[in-house]
C-alpha cells in the first residue's frame, strides 16, 4: 500500500509498505479509526469505507452519513487512490481482510 503524509515519518521516509497476510472473507467490519490509520483516510472517508465494508450500497451509505451521493463518489475516488483499488468490490474485499491483530 502506498504510504502518505505522516506515514512517511513512521516508516523512515518509505514510499510503500508491503504486508503479506492470508486473505479471507470476514464478518468483522473494520472500524473507521483503524481504516483511517491504515490507509491515511480522512475521518469522513473512513466512515464511508466502513459503511461500504458492511455491504451498504453507496447511495444508502451516503444517506446514512448525511452526505450527498456526489460527495460520496468524490470520497470513494479518494479512497480508491489511497487503497490502490479500482472497484468497490476490490475495496470491500481489501477492507474485510483488515482486522486487528489481537483477533487472531
Amino acid at each position: 500500500m502506498p504510504l502518505r503524509r505522516a506515514a512517511h515519518d513512521i516508516f523512515s521516509g518509505a514510499d510503500i509498505l508491503v504486508a503479506a497476510t492470508a486473505v479471507s472473507a470476514s464478518s468483522v467490519v473494520p472500524s473507521p479509526t483503524l481504516l483511517a490509520g491504515l490507509f491515511d483516510l480522512t475521518p469522513s472517508e473512513a466512515r464511508l469505507a466502513a459503511a461500504l465494508s458492511q455491504g451498504r450500497p453507496l447511495k444508502d451509505a451516503a444517506s446514512d452519513l448525511k452526505i450527498t451521493v456526489k460527495t460520496s463518489r468524490t470520497y470513494l475516488e479518494r479512497i480508491f487512490a489511497k487503497t490502490g483499488t479500482r472497484q468497490q468490490s476490490q475495496l470491500v474485499a481489501l477492507l474485510k481482510s483488515t482486522e486487528p491483530l489481537n483477533r487472531r
